[in-house]
């Protein structure tokens, strides 16, 4: 019960002070106290950029691409749209991560450079349509835009038909998750240091700990 005279944000700040474990990523636990990861079997990680980068890589395969894996394999009707959404969520997530800063009012440049690491022979005209009628409109519409579709058929990724633009959800992910292996990769590899540092300011900025 929360006690009389007592402010509603009193009160959760001091809830919240009591909690000294959180929930990074699903196989790791950080404690506050301690400033160390903790994995599903006990073993104690330190915190620093190889912890985070575990926590990372961990956070982005379970959560969202084992997700997007189980809806594909289980043949899950309509899957299609998440599965995308998904792959989309990784492109500037991620850039913040390459770029080493936000993405705050320019998510647009941030997709751009995303989709010319991963899709380098993408066209001008490919990443101005997927930009405002795929990432624009399932973000901010809900639903792809006018003269945007998705056909899980085709065999290219993306084909332009006169003005449109066809996506193929399914290998859309298998090409974002490529990526993601060869960003861990490149992330684990402790020569990288400009890299590495760049993770870390948007990780702890993320996390604020």
């Amino acid at each position: 019960m929360i006690p009389k005279n007592f402010g509603l944000r009193e009160f959760f700040k001091d809830k919240l002070l009591k909690i000294n474990k959180f929930q990074v990523s699903k196989n790791y636990l950080l404690d506050i106290n301690s400033g160390t990861l903790i994995d599903n079997s006990k073993n104690i990680i330190p915190y620093d950029a190889d912890g985070k980068i575990l926590a990372f890589e961990d956070r982005q395969k379970t959560w969202f691409f084992d997700v997007a894996d189980f809806l594909q394999e289980n043949k899950y009707e309509d899957s299609g749209f998440i599965v995308l959404m998904i792959g989309v969520a990784y492109l500037e997530s991620t850039q913040q991560f390459i770029n080493g800063k936000s993405s705050k009012n320019n998510s647009s440049k941030f997709i751009e450079e995303a989709l010319e690491r991963i899709f380098p022979e993408m066209t001008k005209e490919e990443k101005d349509l997927f930009i405002d009628g795929v990432r624009c409109g399932m973000f901010h519409d809900g639903m792809l835009k006018k003269g945007i579709f998705a056909d899980f058929s085709q065999k290219s990724l993306f084909h332009i038909h006169q003005d449109m633009l066809i996506i193929n959800p399914y290998e859309f992910l298998t090409w974002t998750k490529r990526d993601f292996v060869r960003y861990i990769k490149l992330l684990k590899n402790k020569n990288n240091i400009n890299e590495r540092q760049k993770f870390e300011i948007i990780w702890d900025n993320q996390k604020g700990i």
